[in-house]
C-alpha cells in the first residue's frame, strides 16, 4: 500500500473528533462537579490556538490531574492513557474507558498508537498525554523516552499545562477540615515546538529523546509553583 493510502486508511481507522455527545455529557460533569467541589481557576487561556494540531502535555501529581485538560480548554480532545492504571481508584478507572482513552502499556513500543496519534493530528486534532507516565508525588519527574519520541515523531505545535492543588485534590478532607473547597489551579502555557530531530529524519536518536524529555518538562514546570519544579526550577 502506497504512504499517502495508508495514512488515508489510518485517518478512516481513526477518525476525530470521536464519541462527541458522549464526551460532551462527559465534560459537563466534570464542570458542574469542579464547580461546587472544588476552588479551581485557570489561568492563561489566552495562549489557547483556535485549532490543531497540537499535542497538550500536562503533569501528574495526582490522579485527578488529568481532568485538566478537559477542564481547562474547550476542545475536542483525545488522550493517549496507561492502560494499567494500577495504583489508581476504581471509580477513576472509569472515566478513562468512558472517554474511550487510547490505551498503551508504559515501557513498550505500540506501534499502534502511534499510527492513532498521527491519525488525529493529521486531522488537525488535539492529543493530550502526561509525560510523566504514572501518578507520583512531586517534584516533577523527567518524561518517559516514549513521549518524548511520540513528540518528536508527530512534530506538532506542544501545550504545556501545569496543574497543582495546595490541597493534594483532598476534595473531602479539606471540606472537612477546613471548611472550605480544595483549591485547583492550572496555569496554560504557550505553544511551542514543533520538537525537531537533529538529522531531519523520522527516527529520533537517543539525544533527540533526552533534548525532548527536558524540554517538555521545563516547559510544563515553568507553570508550577517553585517547590514543584523539582531539577526542571
Amino acid at each position: 500500500m502506497k504512504r499517502k493510502e495508508f495514512r488515508k486508511e489510518n485517518q478512516k481507522k481513526h477518525p476525530y473528533p470521536r464519541f462527541r455527545t458522549r464526551r460532551a455529557i462527559l465534560r459537563n460533569g466534570i464542570a458542574f462537579l469542579a464547580s461546587i467541589l472544588l476552588n479551581y481557576k485557570v489561568e492563561g487561556q489566552e495562549n489557547l490556538p483556535e485549532k490543531g494540531p497540537l499535542l497538550i502535555v500536562n503533569n501528574h501529581f495526582h490522579f485527578l490531574d488529568t481532568i485538566s485538560p478537559i477542564h481547562s480548554t474547550k476542545y475536542p480532545l483525545e488522550f493517549i492513557g496507561d492502560h494499567v492504571m494500577p495504583n489508581a481508584p476504581v471509580a477513576l478507572r472509569i472515566l478513562p474507558r468512558l472517554w474511550r482513552t487510547l490505551e498503551i502499556q508504559q515501557g513498550t513500543a505500540n506501534l499502534e498508537a502511534i499510527r492513532a496519534a498521527e491519525a488525529i493530528l493529521a486531522q488537525d486534532g488535539i492529543l493530550a498525554i502526561m509525560p510523566e507516565g504514572h501518578v507520583h508525588k512531586p517534584p516533577l519527574r523527567e518524561a518517559l523516552p516514549g513521549a518524548a519520541f511520540l513528540a518528536l515523531r508527530l512534530g506538532v505545535p506542544i501545550l504545556a499545562i501545569g496543574t497543582y492543588s495546595e490541597d493534594n485534590w483532598d476534595i473531602f478532607g479539606t471540606i472537612r477540615n477546613k471548611k472550605r473547597k480544595a483549591r485547583v489551579i492550572s496555569k496554560i502555557g504557550k505553544v511551542f515546538g514543533p520538537l525537531k530531530i537533529a538529522d531531519g529524519g523520522n527516527r529520533p536518536s537517543r539525544d533527540d529523546v533526552n533534548r525532548a524529555r527536558h524540554e517538555i518538562m521545563s516547559q510544563i514546570a515553568a507553570l508550577l509553583p517553585p517547590e514543584v519544579r523539582g531539577e526542571f526550577g
